[in-house]
């Protein structure tokens, strides 16, 4: 797929590429297997390297795959501007992804999810320069159903509505059986503008 460009109004905003990618997996799929490595691979090539993911799409290990472009919420930007200002015990650190069923309500002053489901822990969090990678497994047997949202908080605890809300989409309806594992990888850009 070619990488979608998000355009804005003003001629001071940068250009935002596509930062939320899903893949819907395969029974058997895990989470430390060679089609996730495969995967973060065609990540970190924004998407445009598809030598690694092409194969998976063909043996039915990856169902489908869906990218979107996100919203950092008004919480969210709250938690850096009080990092850099000295006002956080601790690093904000995002840490859990949430998967709701609710009629999103995608809007900067949003704090939680409509209708959180389930959280998971990230499985893999890095850096690449100004990039940071922060990446979620849904296994198999891990949430059924269609999530219409998503988000990850900074902070969270394993309840549900923790933390501070930092990411949110509509997510367009991923769908998930039991046997099915759920990989959503998020990319944020620290960019001069």
């Amino acid at each position: 797929m070619p990488e979608k460009i998000i355009k804005k109004e003003s001629k001071t905003d940068e250009k935002v590429s596509v930062n939320i990618r899903t893949f819907s997996l395969a029974q058997g799929v895990k989470e430390n297997g060679p089609e996730i490595a495969a995967i973060r691979e065609f990540i970190k090539s924004k998407g445009k390297d598809r030598s690694k993911i092409d194969p998976l799409l063909k043996s039915k290990k990856i169902l489908a795959e869906d990218e979107k472009h996100n919203i950092i919420v008004d919480a969210g930007l709250a938690e850096y501007a009080k990092s850099l200002a000295g006002q956080r015990a601790t690093v904000p650190v995002i840490n859990y992804g949430l998967l709701g069923t609710g009629t999103p309500n995608v809007v900067p002053g949003a704090t939680q999810l409509v209708s959180e489901q389930y959280r998971k822990l990230y499985s893999s969090h890095s850096n690449d320069g100004n990039i940071a990678y922060i990446d979620f497994f849904f296994a198999a047997g891990e949430f059924t159903g269609t999530a219409t949202e998503f988000g990850n908080v900074i902070d969270g605890t394993a309840s549900a509505d923790t933390g501070t809300l930092h990411s949110y989409i509509a997510t367009g309806g991923w769908a998930k059986t039991a046997p099915q594992s759920l990989f959503v990888s998020c990319e944020y850009h620290i960019n001069n503008a």
